[in-house]
């Protein structure tokens, strides 16, 4: 199934064809941004309900994804900031990192909503890390590095169609979840 626009933005998902209920929804997903695709679709019997449920978080914090001192960072100083303060790395590069484990904390919990597929599914293991952003409530950037280039790569989309996308997700999981009649 495809839920949005390839060009534009879209989540790209199914259900394994051999699962027998009561099963968990297991099958491959992939999102799609300006046609450049972020996932891996040919990995087989991914558990869907992770991207799920952080899909489900995001429709809900898109409009403020953005901090004030984003403003006018370039996209390579952004990308670094987000990398440093959740993953202690500027791409495939470790920091040095002096954070106390509450300092590492509170970045945690200032920056995790701009993680978006990292950690994710096994469908995005190997995808590299992406960040996601709204800097004007009306155009979604995620920035994207995948190895092994390891260069980030920033997609665009209209907020809009990003959250008619996960929506439209949204609902046939939870379609699936009831026709499969298990666990997420």
């Amino acid at each position: 199934m495809l839920f949005g626009h390839k060009d534009n933005f879209a989540i790209e998902a199914m259900t394994e064809p051999n699962l027998t209920p009561p099963s968990a929804v297991w099958g491959r997903m992939r999102i799609w941004c300006q046609g450049v695709s972020i996932g891996d679709y040919s990995e087989s019997c991914c558990a869907l309900y992770p991207a799920y449920t952080h899909f489900k978080n995001i429709t809900s914090t898109l409009p403020n994804l953005w901090r004030q001192d984003f403003d006018n960072l370039d996209e390579i100083t952004l990308w670094n900031k987000v990398d440093g303060a959740l993953y202690g790395h500027h791409g495939d590069i470790e920091l040095s990192d002096n954070r106390t484990l509450k300092e590492c904390q509170d970045d945690a919990d200032n920056f995790e909503k701009f993680n978006f597929l990292t950690n994710w599914g096994e469908q995005f293991d190997r995808s590299g890390k992406s960040f996601i952003f709204c800097p004007d409530k009306k155009t979604v950037t995620i920035l994207h590095c995948q190895p092994p280039k390891n260069h980030v790569i920033s997609l665009q989309a209209p907020a809009q169609s990003v959250c008619d996308a996960i929506t439209l997700f949204i609902t046939w999981f939870a379609t699936e979840t009831s026709r499969l009649g298990g666990d997420s």
